[in-house]
Parts: structure tokens; sequence; C-alpha cells
């Protein structure tokens, strides 16, 4: 257990360590082999005084080169060996009397000389390790010495070597104390001109001024680093953005030696920073943009929809309500009061639908520009009294007082007579609509000083105002803003109580800002009734003047139309027998064709003196009809006077009716008086009437 419990040595030093006891034991035999052999030779040649001397020298070579158990070993070998050869008696290990007490001497001093030659050997091998260890320092110290001068070389050689980094050293008090190369190529300074410097040298004035440089140090004492990005000036003046960290130098006691920065210049850096951020910028506002874009064309097409629901809606209640009552009138079956209420409900919603129309085309024109006024001198106390007798039945029909204020005194202004009227019926119906029954309305008319503000020509003072105003809803505060849009209404559902396309307040608003004027709404709130206020304009050119007093026309003729001979082209037989009706009924001679081909036949034949003509029609349309007409010679009706009548009701279709040679385009629907009136012109223009 003992042998397995000791430390196993390497196999090598093992080996190394017998074998040196191996040398020691063996150096110790043969020196007193040697002592005896050489004292027996002695004491042949003469008697010696004392055996011990050369054993004793035997123990000191065999301590000396072995150690304290070789010796120990010599010594016990050589008393042994004196014992039995020297000392009587002779060979025997017996010894005794003086003999005794000699071998007893020579032990002790051998021991003694073991153990001086054991410690001045130790003594010496720990001297050699000494000497060792001395030479192993110094070894060491030359070999750390010259990684040090290497380091410092390499150092030296990278702060010199590198020229994108500006890296220099500041002393305790921020002045420079060290300046590489690319100091020098970001900075400017050389290093002669800098070295000494203070670090405010750097800096701008502002950062100066605030204190800037004494405050990056104290944060580098403070924090143990400073990391930042600023502006720096350079040598010439240039600003340049830097990325800077700055060190605190301590020495082993921790006392401030200095300081170290390294900065770089990424001025590149952050330009190309800017410029993305700008172009992140830019592509966000154009995703805003185009989500805007995106959005507000859903809502176009919600709007779209809605509005193309809300016109089939309104389009086809008063068709029902005619094709109802027209399918009862062909049955015969009612009596005369039912016949007249069916005629009476039938012309209503005809004149709603033709209403419904006319809106449309208005509002198309605005789009485009093209609504245009046809300006006189306007009587407004005229224009508000028609409006309200059209509305009268509507009032009635709902228990409404309509209440007028007008001054009568107000002089004509420049205006579009039909245009302005437009307006107050659209007025009065959006008020008539939203007030309940037994409400009540007021219109006034008035002429106001105004501060000049009121109008985009400031110079313009004097100004006529119509206001409409009512008892009814009300507008709620998030509407009345959106009051005058096109499509838009307080409620577009399919449940809502009141009828309409919502435009009529948006014609209104145009027709009144073409004449120089303003419309605004007003309300306190749902419940609380509403107030419109026109403001027009008196121009000082129309100010003071009036129409020229006429007599009052002559009540018209009976048959106005009499002899007159009409050519009628249209493919719609209904159309064709309306028109006929009508115009008959004024004593003219009317002759009906459904195509361009028959219309030139007739024309030729029968030689009319008017011509009505349809545009859209199978085969060649209307406008051909007209070329092919105007090349045909004055005396074969080459110059008759015609009319465009079709439901094509833009500006381009007038333009290009005009174009191809009618004299006049009307738009369809047209009233029976109106279609008298145009045929009447046209036939002052034949010199037939």
């Amino acid at each position: 257990m003992t042998r397995w419990a000791l430390p196993r040595l390497p196999y090598g030093t093992l080996r190394e360590r017998r074998f040196s006891q191996l040398k020691g034991y063996s150096i110790a035999f043969l020196t007193v082999l040697l002592a005896l052999l050489l004292t027996l030779l002695l004491w042949q040649l003469h008697r010696l005084n004392s055996i011990y001397p050369l054993f004793l020298a035997a123990v000191m070579v065999s301590s000396w080169y072995g150690g304290f158990n070789p010796g120990l070993f010599a010594t016990f070998l050589s008393a042994m060996v004196c014992a039995y050869f020297l000392l009587p008696p002779f060979y025997s290990l017996a010894v005794s009397g003086f003999s005794a007490v000699g071998l007893l001497q020579f032990v002790l001093v051998a021991l003694l000389i073991s153990l001086l030659n054991t410690a001045l050997r130790e003594a010496r091998s720990q001297a050699q390790k000494n000497a060792r260890a001395a030479q192993q320092n110094y070894d060491s110290l030359r070999q750390i010495q010259d990684t040090l001068r290497q380091s410092e070389e390499r150092y030296r050689l990278l702060i010199e070597g590198v020229t994108n980094y500006a890296i220099f050293m500041l002393d305790p008090n921020g002045n420079f104390t060290s300046w590489n190369i690319g100091a020098e190529r970001i900075l400017g300074y050389q290093e002669a001109e800098i070295i000494g410097q203070p670090f405010e040298r750097i800096f701008s004035p502002d950062a100066i001024k605030q204190g800037q440089p004494q405050q990056v140090l104290t944060k580098a004492v403070t924090e143990g680093f400073s990391k930042e990005n600023r502006w720096h000036l350079r040598k010439d003046g240039n600003f340049f953005w830097a990325h800077c960290v700055i060190t605190p130098l301590r020495d082993e006691n921790g006392n401030l030696r200095g300081f170290s920065k390294i900065m770089q210049d990424i001025t590149e850096r952050k330009q190309a920073e800017e410029e993305k951020e700008q172009l992140l910028l830019r592509e966000q506002a154009a995703r805003a943009v185009s989500e805007a874009a995106q959005s507000a064309a859903e809502a176009a097409n919600r709007s779209k929809d809605e509005f193309l629901a809300i016109v089939s809606h309104e389009l086809r209640t008063p068709m029902t309500a005619i094709i109802g009552w027209a399918g009862m009138l062909q049955t015969g079956a009612l009596d005369e009061a039912k016949v007249t209420l069916a005629l009476e409900i039938i012309e209503r919603n005809a004149n709603l639908q033709m209403q419904l129309i006319e809106d449309l085309l208005d509002i198309s024109r605005i789009v485009r520009g093209e609504l245009s006024l046809s300006i006189d001198l306007v009587d407004l106390v005229k224009v508000i009294t028609a409006a309200i007798e059209v509305v009268q039945s509507l009032a009635d029909a709902k228990s409404i007082q309509i209440e007028t204020i007008l001054d009568t005194s107000i002089e004509k202004i420049s205006g579009d007579s039909d245009r302005l009227q437009q307006v107050v019926l659209n007025l009065l119906t959006n008020a008539i609509k939203f007030t309940p029954n037994e409400g009540r309305i007021k219109v006034q008319l008035s002429k106001e000083v105004g501060s000049g503000e009121e109008f985009s020509q400031t110079s313009i003072f004097n100004y006529v105002q119509i206001q409409v105003s009512d008892t009814g809803k009300g507008i709620s505060a998030d509407f009345l803003p959106h009051v005058f849009e096109r499509f838009c209404q307080a409620d577009s559902s399919h449940t809502r109580s009141n009828k309409g396309l919502g435009l009529g307040l948006a014609i209104a608003r145009h027709v009144v800002e073409l004449h120089g004027g303003t419309i605004q709404a007003q309300s306190q709130g749902i419940g609380q009734g509403a107030t419109f206020t026109v403001k027009l304009p008196i121009l000082e050119e129309s100010r003071g003047e009036s129409l020229s007093s006429s007599s009052p026309p002559s009540p018209p003729s009976p048959n106005p139309l009499t002899n007159l001979r009409v050519l009628v082209v249209d493919d719609e037989a209904d159309v064709r027998q309306w028109i006929t009706v009508v115009l008959e009924e004024c004593g003219a001679k009317v002759s009906t064709f459904s195509s361009t081909e028959q219309g030139l036949k007739a024309l030729e034949e029968l030689h009319p003196d008017v011509l009505i003509s349809d545009i859209g029609m199978p085969g060649e349309d209307g406008y051909a009809l007209m070329r092919k007409i105007r090349e045909i010679e004055a005396e074969r009706g080459g110059r008759i006077p015609a009319v465009a009548l079709t439901g094509y009701a833009r500006v381009e279709d007038y333009k290009e009716a005009l174009a191809a040679g009618f004299q006049l385009h009307v738009a369809k629907p047209v009233r029976a008086a109106e279609l008298i009136a145009v045929v009447a012109s046209l036939g002052k223009m034949s010199g037939k009437l």
C-alpha cells in the first residue's frame, strides 16, 4: 500500500536517480577498497601510527560525490574493513580496548565529514540553481526588453502608417503631445505646428463658446471614455463630420497622465445616410401618396357606386309612376277625375326626371368648366317670386308656410335670370325637403353694404343678399363643410327619407360663383334648422341701369305655325308621333321619316320650310344628314333652317351640331312650348312666318 501511495515519477527520472545512487555507492566501495590496499601497502613498508587517514579520505570522496548516504556507506564499510584487517585481533570483528575507542572516533569523524560534505554539496547545488535562475531571469528580461522594443516599433509604425484615422495624444491640460500622419491628412496641421497647442484648436467657435472641448475631456475622465459624432474644424476652415473616441491615460497609481483620441472622418457616410434618409422619406411620402390615392380611388369608386345606385333609384321611381298610370290610362277604365289625376302624376314625374337629367348635365358641364351664363339685367324680386310659385305646391302639400321679405327697391343686377332662378329653386326645394310638416321657411332679399372683403374683388362694397332659412332638421357640424360637394348627402343609405341626387347645392354654389358671388350654409346643429345665404355683387356698370320700358307682349296666336311645312327625321316612332301632334295643333304641316336616306328624298320632293332631325340614328346619323343637305344647292333645299333635337347634350355635341350645319341644338327631353318656340324661330329664319 505504501509503495502505491507514493507519487509515481516518470520512468526516465526514476532511472536517472537509480543510476546516480548506484554511481555514488560504487564510488564509496571503490574508494574504501583503494584505501584498504594503500593502507596494507604502507603497513608492509613501515609501521603506521594511524590506519584511519586514507579511510577518512575515502569517506570524504564518497560523501562529496555521492552525498550523505554513500558517505555513510563508506563510513560503515571502512569501519568493518579496519576492524577485520587492521585491528587486533586480526581477521575478526571483535574489537576491544583502545582499538575500539579509535574506531569509534573514526566513525564519528567520518560522520561529521559526511555531514559537512553533504551541506557543502547542497550549498553548491543551490548556488548552481540560483545561478541558473539568475541566468534565466536575465535571458527573460532581455527577451521582454526585445519584445517591448519590437512592440513599440510596431505601434510607432502602426500609428504613423494609419492615414484614415487621426490619432493623437493630449496632456492632462488638453494640449497636443503627439500627432500622426492621419491627423495631418484629416485636420491639415503639421506635427510641428500643432504640438503644444490647445485641444480647442479643432473645434468650431460655437462649440468653444458652449464649452464642449472641456465637457468632452470631463466626460472621458468621469465615465472612462467619451464616444461621440460631431462637427470638427480643419485648418482650412472647412467642417467635417467625425466619429471620435477619447480615452484617459493613467499610471499604475491611477493618476491622470493625459488622453488619447482617435478620430475618423465620416462626412461621406453622413451624407450617404442623409441621402438614404431623404430617399426613405420620399419613398414613405410616395407610399403615403399612393395609399392616399388608392384610398381616394376606393372612396371615389364607393361614391360612384352609391351615386349610380341613387341615380338608378331616382330615375326608376318616377318611371314606375309614369308607366303604371300610363298603363291604367290605356285600359280606359278610369273616370274623368282619375284621368286628370293620372295626367298630373305623369307630368309631375316626367318633370322630375327631366330635372334629374338637367342636374346631371349641369354637373357634367361644371366638371368640364363649360357651364356658361347669358348675362343681362336681372330683377331678383321677379326671380324669387317665380321660384316660389314653382315650389308652392310642394310647400302646400306639407303645410309649410313660406314667408317673404323682399326689398323691391333693389336695382337690377347683371346676371343670368334662368340660372339665378335655378339657384333659388334649389335652395327652396332643399328647404322644403328637410322641413317637417307645418314648418316655416323665410325668404329674404336685401341690399347690404360690406367691408369690401366679401368677394375676390375687394373694390366691391355693395351687394344684394338672398337668405333662405327654415325650421327643418338642420345640418350636423361634421357634415356642414361638405354640404356643397357633389354627390354628397348626409344620409345616402337605402333607408333615407329624402330623395334626390345631392347635386342641387353643388350646382347652386357654382352658379353663384360664376356670378362673382358667394354662398354659405349655417346651422346650429341637428334639429335647429338651417340658413343659406347668397351674396351677389352689384357691379358699377349695372348700377342705375334698367331695362327700357316696353309694351306688354301681345297674346300668342292660336296657330303660330300656320301652313309651315316641317320635315321630321327621327328613328323613334313615339317621338315622331308626339312632334307631329304638337306641331299640327299649331297649324303646321308635318312630314316624318325614320332614316337619313328617307329624309334626303323627302327634302327634294316636299320642299319643307324647317327641318327637325335626331342625331343618333342607325346607319347614318344626323350629322351626316346635315352635311349632305348643306352640299345641295339652295334651290333644292340646301339652306333649310334646321334644329338638332337629340339626347346628346354635351357642349361638344352642341359645337359639332353647329359645325355640321344645324342652326340650333336642343337637348331631349323638350317641352311642347319650347318645341313650338324653336320651330317658330326657324320658320322666321326661312321667311315663312
